[in-house]
């Protein structure tokens, strides 16, 4: 089985511009999850998809970011996905 390598913020080999966008990233959700590290891959993708998730999750958001979490987990689970 084919796996996605996940890059590492912190590894002095990832290229300076792809661990700046893994801490922008970062940044931007509160914390890094391992669906950013595998999307830096893709710097181009992880570059556009951050000011995304960004602008339709968090800005102007009436709900605190725990309870949104609560409600994409509460939704995967009702769902059956993996989270």
């Amino acid at each position: 089985m084919a796996r996605i390598p996940l890059l590492d913020e912190n590894d002095p080999a990832t290229p300076e511009a792809v661990r700046n966008a893994l801490h922008d990233a970062g940044a931007a959700r509160g914390r890094l999850i391992n669906f950013y590290r595998a999307m830096a891959n893709r710097p181009e993708a992880l570059a556009a998809l951050t000011p995304l998730l960004s602008t339709v999750y968090r800005q102007n958001s009436t709900v605190a970011p725990h309870h949104g979490e609560l409600a994409y987990l509460t939704a995967t689970t009702v769902n059956d996905c993996f989270y």
